[in-house]
Parts: structure tokens; sequence; C-alpha cells
């Protein structure tokens, strides 16, 4: 069963800045503003960025209509006295003379500025896909998009920046754009696409790294073995040059020191031409001409 706050916060719409005259004398403070603009609205959490419209035709607004704080239904701040639904939806009404109402007041006196919202019920929702038009609200509009029909305004409110700043991935952010185009979409399936490649740059990033770390740990293991093998404890230059070869250079090294370490059971320790010490005249005839180190084996074979 779908969690009913989450239902409830994709119908809600945020919309321009409203206005709030300054005070004529004898008479409540009043506000005004446009909730709708009658275009496409982007950029929701859960429709996403190819928008919604809200079609007009037939559209319910109770009136009077509650004005709220941050959706709060027990946070009652005014009423909406007239609404203009002529292509747009444009709002007016009085505040409330509570605490609260006239801390907004205040605040916006002030300066601080608060945004309008609302809370839209659709009857049905139409979703038009690429490459298909519609016309809504007397303008022509190219899919993707979403279209809400049958709607009725179950509520107006009224929004400060920061929260909506907060809360952006819950509402919608940003007024109606009342000029849809097909740019619009190509930039957004362009993000989509920039996106996703960075994510999988990311992935193979991680994936080579792993894949050094392993081979990193398979050489070393294959170090020890080959040092166990022999009897031998390899120098530390030994082992750099050996962690530096390739895959097919250190198998064939390690092959032929086995093989060599196998013809001579009565030396425990490498033959003096594996090591990075030269002999020193008298060479036997077995050592003149072998390889000097595990490079040169790796050379060897090339």
């Amino acid at each position: 069963m779908p969690d009913p706050n989450e239902e409830r916060l994709k119908y809600l719409f945020n919309a321009s800045a409203i206005e709030v005259p300054k005070a004529e004398e004898g008479q409540k403070r009043k506000f005004k503003g446009t909730a709708y603009a009658g275009g496409r609205v982007d950029g929701h959490w859960y429709w996403g960025r190819s928008g919604v419209v809200f079609d007009l035709d037939g559209i319910e607004i109770d009136k009077p209509t509650a004005l709220l704080e941050e959706h709060f239904g027990s946070s009652r701040i005014g009423v909406v006295q007239a609404v203009d639904t002529s292509g747009k939806i444009d709002v007016s009404g009085d505040f409330l003379t509570n605490a609260k109402a006239q801390e907004i007041v205040q605040d916006s006196d002030d300066g601080f500025p608060f945004q309008m919202s609302m809370m839209i019920d659709p009857g049905s929702i139409e979703e038009v896909s690429q490459g298909k038009t519609v016309t809504v609200n007397g303008q022509l509009f190219e899919g993707p998009i979403t279209i809400f029909r049958q709607n009725r305004i179950r509520e107006f409110t009224i929004c400060s920046t920061g929260a909506d700043r907060n809360t952006s991935i819950k509402a919608f952010s940003g007024k109606a754009n009342p000029n849809p185009t097909k740019e619009d979409t190509n930039v957004t399936e362009l993000e989509q696409a920039q996106a996703k490649i960075k994510e999988l740059e990311g992935q193979v990033n991680t994936l080579t790294e792993q894949n050094k770390q392993f081979a990193a740990a398979k050489r070393e293991a294959e170090i020890t073995a080959l040092s166990k093998d022999l009897g031998k404890e390899f120098s530390a230059e030994d082992i750099t040059e050996m962690k530096n070869l390739d895959e097919s250079a250190f198998a064939f090294s390690a092959k032929h020191l086995r093989q060599f370490s196998a013809t001579q059971p009565q030396k425990p320790t490498l033959p003096d031409y594996l090591t990075k010490h030269q002999a020193q005249g008298g060479q036997n005839q077995f050592n003149a001409g072998q390889p000097q180190s595990i490079a040169d084996l790796a050379k060897a074979r090339k």
C-alpha cells in the first residue's frame, strides 16, 4: 500500500512569488499571485523533467478556498476569495488576523520572498509519448509530457523560499513554462545521457582499480610460492623486477627458474647467474653466457 504522505506529495506544485500589497486603512491585509501560468511545469521529483500541464477546462476550485502555511491544515493563514482560470490561475484574497498570518505579513513587509503553492487533484492523467503533440489551454505541447485532466484545486498555500529549497525533491521548483519547445526535451535527454555516461565511467574506474588490486595480490602470492619452491629469499630489487613483468614474461621466467633448480639438487640456492652479482673470473663452462637476472630471462624469451 502506498504511503499516503508520499501520494499527497505527488500533487504539490510550487508557483511564483506571492504579492502582499501594503495595508489600506480599515481593510484586511490582502494577497494576490499566479498559482499556475497555464504552460508546462517541469522538474518534479515524481513526474520528471518532461513536465506536466494542468488542463484548465472544467477545473473545480472551491470558493472560498483555504490559504495554508506550508500545506499544514492546522496552520490557517488566509482565504482565497477570487480565482481567475482564463488561461492561467490567478488568485487573490485576505489574510486572517491570527498570530501566524500576521507574522507572515510582517515578514513579507520586511522583504522575505514567500512563494505560492497549490495541491491539485487530477480526475485522470494522460501520458503523451515522444513525437506526439497535444493542445491544452490553447497551447501546443510536444511529448513526452503528462496532462492532468478534470482537475480540482484542494488548497493553496504559502511556502518560504528556504523551505522550498530544502524540499525541492518533493515539489516543483520554478515557474510554469508557457512556451514548451522540442529543445527542452532534447536538453533533458542529453543531460540524462551525460549522467548515465558519468555513472558508467565511475563503475569502470572502480572495476579497473579492483582488477589492479587483485593482480597485485596475485603476483605477491606467485612470488612467495616461487621463493618457497626455489628455497631462496629474493632481494627487494628482484621482487620489484618480478612485479613489473607482464603476466607471460613472469610465467616464462618462473617456469625456467624452477626447471633449472630441479636440475641442480645439490644447490639449495639460486645459481649465480640468476642473481645480480657478476661472476668474478673463472666462470665455469656451465655459467658462461647464461642470463644474469630475472629480467634477462624475460628478454631472452623475446
